[in-house]
């Protein structure tokens, strides 16, 4: 079991995510896949899906998504919600993740963050393997104006003002993760994809007593 699946399956154990209602970003979706309604009709991959805190939603609106998820616990969790979805989900690294025919969309929400530059290159790199030709790529994921919370240690920058971090305490400890500026997210997309819309950058003042705020891009994009 890797140290993230680890990290992970205890915080779903923990409750994560069991009564938080769904991201707007879900909405943004929908209303994108409905001006492609021969990508809305195919299938997709919804890369992080946990316990369904954002797939239910799509998966009820009518979209065909295969869950994916790191946690082995998050996925019992939503198998325990939903038994007849048990047969779309499966346990696994994205990076990893492969099939026969190509996808019509792919949505991974907090995912492409996760791991060193490196890591997140990779994760852009399989988006563009995975998907057809006019496929929709939806991202959410961090940026680099977030305000790092718990204690870390910043390991590496890159020339478009990205970095990563390892956390040194808190849920995330000796896990690294990545924070990303616009200009980054379009290098990393410019050889493959178009973009559809944004990004856009959310940020949230963290409640008392904690400090700051985090920030989160969001962005479409369409397979050449």
């Amino acid at each position: 079991m890797s140290v993230l699946s680890d990290r992970w399956n205890a915080e779903y154990r923990a409750g994560r995510y069991a009564d938080d209602p769904p991201l707007p970003f879900v909405e943004t979706i929908l209303a994108a896949l409905g001006r492609y309604p021969d990508r809305r009709a195919g299938v997709g991959l919804y890369v992080g899906c946990g316990n369904g805190r954002n797939y239910l939603p799509l998966v009820d609106a009518g979209l065909h998504l295969i869950g994916l998820d790191v946690s082995f616990e998050a996925l019992a969790q939503l198998t325990a919600r939903r038994p007849a979805l048990g047969g779309r989900l499966a346990c696994g690294d994205f990076r990893d993740f492969g099939r026969d025919a190509a996808l019509d969309s792919l949505i991974a929400i907090q995912v492409f963050q996760h791991g060193a530059d490196a890591d997140v290159g990779a994760y852009f790199d399989r988006a563009a393997a995975l998907l057809r030709p006019g496929g929709l790529l939806f991202v959410r994921t961090n940026s680099a104006a977030t305000e790092v919370y718990h204690r870390h240690t910043v390991l590496e920058r890159n020339r478009f003002g990205g970095f990563t971090v390892r956390y040194d305490e808190g849920p995330k400890r000796d896990l690294l993760v990545h924070f990303t500026t616009q200009h980054e997210l379009m290098a990393r997309t410019a050889a493959h994809f178009a973009l559809v819309a944004g990004p856009t950058e959310e940020r949230i003042i963290r409640a008392a007593p904690k400090t700051g705020s985090w920030a989160q891009w969001e962005a479409i994009w369409q397979r050449l």
